[in-house]
């Protein structure tokens, strides 16, 4: 227990520190796990458990991300997302795996049995950078849903890859390519199933509790299910959470909803930090020092792999389909990108003891990894303005200016009453500055009233951000008077339920999802 309580402490201070410096927080807590194993601060870490990482944490980012997916920006950009997270990740695997094989001398089935492992994309770094430098809609709406498929991808070709080097399955391509083709379909089909079971559950549920409890037994029934058939539980995790997430927009009421999304953010938030902390606690610097021409050999090899995965299927739908394909300079965001995350060194030390060459693989997958999760981390941001993507909206930079004006004259004129009635200023002075402020105050309300009536839409995104504030308000009053008993239980639940549904609404609108339904719960 003080061990576990000393991690959390540790996550904590990691992600304050990391606010603070404005850093990414998985870059953070990986180092700072780095320098706590270094120093032996916490002693008897354990090793990260790769069941641990497959049975529990997956699943759960799997379906989350299932869950939040935007289904409108995945039916608009299908085609590329299926390019690239099928022919691309063969592509990945196949060019990784070649360039390892050439330029760190591998035996070519270990080579390529890393390449899959290390074409696994860590989805939560690019989406931190996404947050912090907005991208166009579309590029953004193609990486996350690749990011989505990606894994399943990658972890059936890893299994099926891992069998060859093992001896116990013949090395074939096309057998090859059959063993992912079933797993993944299969794994669909399972999740599908499970989803749509799922969500038959929900709807006849009255507890957002409870639902809660559904969803998480189906993010793991699911992914466990298609395991036992040796079908892709990461494809069906994410396929149960996109069809659960459908009926949760449909047929639940907005406090389930809030309910249940509020739930996996912080389930999330705390397997991120469990496992971006444990990559850094589990490094053993001694280790890579061992292995620093390989691993820097195989940062090449993953790049390679990862620009033929991305250059050339894009050609091939600028050949075929052009309406499909995207800018160039939106290409290289994918390269940038590719960074690696918990789930590579899960598999590595997954690898079977038996396996050729696995202390080379493991200490080389540990050392990109390392590299990639801090080096890209930092550097994606600037990469992103390198090339133009981070659209600074100019109109909303002029409103925060002003903003910030009247926040700051407001301060210091209340400040100059206390200092007025204190005694502390002459009459003169007072009337002086207090002249002054209310003139920039004006000033400011002006400019504030100007930018908004001359820019709707900006004014009109102000309006539903300060809703919301007002909003939280209420419902921490609410909380509040319920716990000390001057409104009765029921009560303060129909009202709470009411500010859900405005907020869910003011979503909508903010995000544009003009076509999404919001039914309330069927009968039953």
């Amino acid at each position: 227990m003080p061990l576990v309580i000393g991690l959390m402490v540790a996550a904590i201070v990691l992600a304050i520190a990391a606010k603070r410096a404005r850093l990414p927080y998985n870059v953070a807590l990986v180092v700072g796990g780095l320098l706590i194993s270094v120093g032996n601060l916490l002693p008897g870490v354990p090793p990260l458990n790769p069941e641990v990482v497959f049975l529990v944490c997956l699943p759960a980012l799997l379906f989350e991300g299932g869950i939040m997916a935007d289904l409108g920006g995945i039916r608009a950009n299908a085609l590329p997302i299926l390019v690239l997270s099928t022919l691309g990740m063969a592509l990945a695997i196949g060019g990784t795996g070649t360039a390892l094989h050439l330029l760190v001398g591998l035996p070519i089935w270990p080579a390529m049995l890393l390449g899959a492992l290390l074409s696994v994309t860590d989805t939560v770094s690019i989406l931190y950078a996404f947050r912090r430098a907005p991208v166009p809609a579309r590029l953004s709406g193609i990486i996350q849903g690749e990011s989505l498929f990606n894994d399943g991808t990658a972890l059936v070709a890893y299994a099926a890859i891992a069998a060859v080097v093992a001896g116990a399955a013949t090395p074939s391509l096309p057998l090859l390519g059959a063993r992912i083709l079933l797993a993944s379909v299969g794994g669909a089909v399972v999740g599908l199933a499970l989803g749509l079971l799922g969500g038959f559950i929900i709807r006849r549920t009255e507890d957002p509790l409870a639902e809660i409890m559904v969803t998480t037994a189906v993010a793991l029934a699911s992914f466990v299910a298609a395991e036992q058939f040796h079908l892709s539980g990461a494809i069906s995790a994410v396929t149960a959470g996109l069809v659960v997430g459908v009926t949760l927009r449909r047929d639940t009421p907005p406090q389930s909803q809030v309910a249940i999304h509020s739930f996996w953010e912080y389930t999330t938030f705390g397997v991120n930090t469990f496992l971006f902390l444990a990559v850094g606690l589990t490094t053993k610097p001694e280790t890579l020092r061992g292995h620093i021409p390989e691993t820097l050999l195989a940062v090449v090899a993953v790049f390679i792999g990862r620009a033929v995965a991305i250059y050339l299927p894009f050609l091939l739908l600028r050949l075929v389909r052009p309406a499909e394909t995207v800018p160039p300079r939106w290409q290289h965001v994918f390269i940038a990108g590719n960074i690696k995350g918990a789930l590579s060194i899960g598999l590595a030390l997954g690898l079977p003891a038996a396996t050729p060459a696995r202390d080379q693989l493991v200490a080389i997958a540990f050392g990109v990894t390392l590299v990639s999760l801090v080096g890209q981390g930092l550097m994606l941001t600037q990469v992103l303005k390198w090339l133009g993507l981070f659209q600074q909206d100019e109109v909303a930079l002029a409103m925060s200016e002003q903003r910030g004006r009247l926040i700051a004259s407001r301060a210091a004129h209340q400040e100059l009453e206390v200092l007025h009635e204190q005694g502390l200023l002459p009459r003169g002075a007072y009337d002086h500055l207090r002249s002054e402020y209310q003139v920039n105050i004006a000033r400011a309300e002006r400019e504030l009233r100007r930018i908004s009536e001359q820019h709707l839409a900006q004014g009109a995104k102000d309006l539903i951000a300060m809703r919301r504030r007002l909003i939280d308000a209420e419902r921490t009053a609410l909380q509040g008077a319920r716990r000390n008993g001057l409104i009765p239980e029921a009560t303060a639940e129909h009202m709470l339920a009411q500010l859900d549904e405005r907020t869910l609404s003011l979503e909508k609108v903010l995000h544009g999802d003009t076509g999404a339904e919001s039914h309330g719960r069927k009968a039953s």
